[in-house]
């Protein structure tokens, strides 16, 4: 059997300067590590990218910068934040369009104090963003950050309706839901899954994976995606490995993602790392980066020790 290579995406990190300003000279360095990797991008994510701290200024802002350094080179998506209101997503979806990203990924509507749409409202939500915009889309399925449920069923509705549907993006959903999707939809679709336990879904059909985790070690999951390719199963396996050993780690710290990933971004000394996130939240007291410094250093993940080295960090030999 002919496979297509697997796809890889990462959801990019938002670098602030210490006065809490978009430090856009580190964001555009930080954008090199995705194209040396050959690693596509979500611009301006609700976790990780900090959207939802960011005004619509500044959401543009990321999205330009994103196409002018990367565009051409590695995929460029925007990977909007979720909104509780149909006009709000579609002044992003505009953004986002106008700033030249290739593909734009919509969530459905948030849901806040309980308030979640029905099957018809649902519709109705899509209606309003997509009749008008024949730019390419994603779906974004995240039913247990939204606290409802969007079935296969409702899924095949939506993209049968709107062809510049072009993929579904699916978090934390069982195998099954891939399965029914794919059974549903007969016509070309896109579909990517999240990172951890990715290998059996890739098997499955599923058009590539995304993550953090590629914004701090890319070249280990570029590894992970060439093994796949090649069929080459008992390298892949030692690879996912050392991707689980530190998913399992910086977990403790999340959630959000953002705040492991700036905290990496700091100890390893790489772009924009100083200026950490966005206020009201902050990173860990120093004793506390410490601690985490040394266990995210034992985890045994050569790209991780290759940084730390880069960075002036003692590297314990294994």
């Amino acid at each position: 059997m002919i496979r297509d290579p697997a796809k890889w995406f990462c959801m990019t990190p938002t670098p602030f300067k210490k006065d809490g300003h978009i430090d856009e000279d580190a964001f555009r360095q930080y954008l090199q590590r995705y194209i040396k990797s050959n690693i596509g991008i979500y611009l301006g994510s609700g976790g990780t990218g900090e959207a939802h701290s960011l005004n619509p200024d500044e959401l543009e802002r990321i999205y330009r910068i994103g196409v002018e350094e990367c565009k051409g080179k590695i995929s460029v998506h925007a990977n909007l934040p979720e909104e509780q209101s149909a006009g709000r997503t579609l002044a992003h979806i505009q953004r986002a369009i106008r700033a030249g990203v290739e593909v734009v990924h919509t969530y459905s509507l948030e849901a806040r104090h309980s308030i979640r749409p029905n099957p018809t409202e649902l519709m109705g939500y899509y209606d309003l963003l997509l009749k008008d915009i024949k730019h390419p889309f994603v779906l974004a399925i995240n039913n247990r950050m939204l606290h409802y449920d969007v079935n296969p069923a409702m899924v095949e509705k939506i993209c049968n309706k709107y062809r510049q549907i072009i993929g579904i993006r699916m978090s934390d959903v069982r195998e099954s839901y891939l399965i029914e999707l794919k059974d549903r939809i007969n016509w070309e679709m896109q579909y990517y899954v999240m990172l951890p336990g990715s290998i059996s879904s890739l098997m499955l059909g599923a058009t590539g994976v995304f993550g953090s985790e590629g914004g701090i070690i890319p070249k280990t999951v570029r590894q992970y995606l060439n093994f796949y390719d090649a069929g080459n199963y008992d390298e892949l396996i030692k690879i996912y490995a050392h991707i689980d050993r530190f998913n399992q780690y910086v977990r403790v710290w999340g959630p959000p993602a953002v705040r492991w990933y700036k905290m990496c971004m700091k100890v390893l000394k790489l772009p924009g790392g100083e200026g950490g996130v966005r206020e009201p939240y902050a990173l860990p007291p120093e004793e506390e980066m410490q601690r985490f410094t040394t266990g995210l250093l034992k985890l045994g993940i050569p790209e991780i020790n290759e940084q730390a080295k880069s960075a002036g960090l003692s590297v314990q030999s294994s």
